[in-house]
């Protein structure tokens, strides 16, 4: 009886390990849900949904940034994600969850 109440928790405590082991490995690695899409993506999918010219599309400042759901922006880092300094305001997202993207700046347009 204590043999099997011991080796009942053995592999209780083993199986409990490798899940956490699986959960800290699943956080370290990039999810195909979760990468970002590139600059140049970024800029070519705003000039063909608000049919944007080529010479509208000169000299367009970006920066990764990191969006809290609130509509406030932080700085970001594209490789690690990480968040930086305050950058400014927007409109609340629409599903008010906190993403990562890109801010485009075009100064022929005066928008952002």
């Amino acid at each position: 009886m204590i043999k099997r109440v011991l080796l009942s928790l053995a592999v209780g405590v083993v199986v409990t390990y490798l899940v956490y082991i699986g959960l800290m490995d699943a956080l370290n690695r990039s999810s195909i849900n979760y990468l970002s899409i590139s600059n140049e993506t970024a800029v070519s999918l705003i000039a063909q949904n608000y049919n944007l010219s080529s010479q509208e599309l000169n000299n367009i400042n970006s920066k990764y940034v990191y969006i809290k759901g609130n509509g406030d922006i932080y700085e970001s880092k594209k490789d690690t994600n990480l968040i930086g300094t305050y950058v400014g305001k927007t409109s609340p997202t629409l599903s008010t969850g906190n993403h990562f993207g890109w801010e485009l700046n075009f100064p022929t347009l005066n928008k952002t």
